[in-house]
């Protein structure tokens, strides 16, 4: 009883010193008025990932547009919540132009922008597959003081969206009216990266120098509810697989960036046909690399239907996974589901006979605006912006 009481303290005191220190809105604008005494940089822009410890790769086709019409940039991330990079933030972004971020940001929202700045959400996924936001059924049980209190989404100038069927469902989650065309679906600025004919060239070489066999990725999204619980789902018997497949195939294991720091065991003897390339390769060149997608609830799916490549959806943990789907994704799945190894197997000595139909299905109503275009329009757009545009 006495250690619960301690632990309990011990906790609650370390919230409140993390939050005095990281979460304290009446600081931070107080650094942004300090540092906003200075001109607004015209050319000057920020890219801020605020789940990373590096660059998020969804910033790099914006990345060598922005170098191609001469920007000042500055790459900042405050994923360990560290004092000093948050106030770096700050001091970049109280004279930059323009701000882009791939996810919500508690910064983003508590601090008072000046006007000449345009913030934009890249949004890290393409479609609308698991809720998020607003939508989610649980979304007030978590921070309720805070989130009552400050509204995520409310300082963007444009949030980004893969197609127009997507609005309604961003509209929802985000709180954003459609209204005030900030949700605009101009596309996924990192889904540019397909239509690159280097890439593709680059990541041809890639796969010839990894492996002369096909390539079956998997691709998982992690349990837990959260990343300080994440785990990677243990759901493929490694060497059932490969006694089946090992003369055809090899398996990529990537599993998701927030399941890193759990543990994840391959059997030993499955080292030269299961690999775990997690960290190693960008989403994109394993996406192009690979000939078969083992998935689950991933949005994934969405950039994987740009290509005509088979989709198996592992999803045992389906009637308890309880996200909640803007779309009937287990209707979709229906024909391909897998709930074991025996479906996966049988599902990939079969794979002639797939059926694509759902996937361009898919492609056709969440990705209609991924066309290799996406990052020149949506700097477009934002470079015509007035200085004195409206926030939601």
């Amino acid at each position: 009883m006495i250690f619960f009481v301690q632990k309990h303290i011990t906790d609650k005191l370390h919230h409140c010193i993390w939050y005095y220190k990281t979460l304290s809105p009446i600081r931070w604008n107080l650094l942004y008025k300090k540092y906003s005494k200075q001109k607004v940089q015209s050319k000057k822009v920020v890219l801020y990932s605020p789940n990373y410890d590096f660059m998020d790769t969804s910033f790099n086709c914006l990345l060598k547009e922005l170098k191609e019409r001469d920007y000042d940039i500055q790459i900042i991330n405050t994923h360990k919540n560290n004092a000093k990079n948050i106030e770096n933030f700050i001091k970049q972004a109280a004279t930059a132009s323009y701000i882009f971020t791939t996810d919500d940001s508690r910064l983003i929202d508590f601090i008072k922008f000046r006007k000449e700045t345009k913030i934009v959400c890249l949004w890290h996924a393409c479609g609308a597959l698991k809720k998020f936001g607003n939508s989610k059924v649980k979304y007030w049980k978590r921070d309720f003081f805070l989130r009552r209190m400050f509204f995520f989404y409310k300082n963007l100038n444009l949030f980004t969206v893969s197609s127009p069927a997507c609005l309604p469902f961003y509209s929802e989650a985000t709180g954003i009216s459609l209204k005030k065309k900030i949700i605009q679906p101009l596309g996924i600025s990192r889904t540019d990266i397909f239509f690159d004919e280097n890439f593709i060239a680059n990541c041809k070489e890639k796969k010839s120098s990894l492996t002369d066999k096909k390539i079956i990725l998997y691709a998982p999204t992690f349990r837990g509810g959260t990343f300080s619980k994440a785990y990677t789902p243990n759901f493929i018997d490694f060497l059932k697989m490969k006694e089946s497949l090992k003369h055809d195939y090899v398996i990529l294991i990537n599993r998701h960036p927030g399941s890193f720091k759990s543990p994840y065991t391959i059997p030993e003897s499955c080292s030269d046909f299961a690999i775990d390339v997690s960290g190693k390769y960008d989403i994109s060149e394993l996406i192009t690399i690979s000939d078969i997608l083992i998935g689950d609830y991933s949005s994934l799916i969405f950039e994987w239907s740009l290509f005509r490549k088979p989709f198996l959806p592992l999803v045992p943990d389906m009637d308890i996974y309880g996200k909640g789907f803007y779309i009937d994704f287990e209707s979709i799945i229906a024909p391909y589901r897998c709930n074991n190894t025996n479906d996966l197997i049988r599902a990939i000595k079969n794979i002639s006979h797939y059926d694509y139909s759902f996937l361009m299905q898919l492609k056709e109503n969440f990705m209609s605006a991924c066309d290799g275009k996406a990052t020149k329009r949506i700097l477009d757009m934002i470079e015509a912006m007035p200085n004195k545009t409206k926030r939601s």
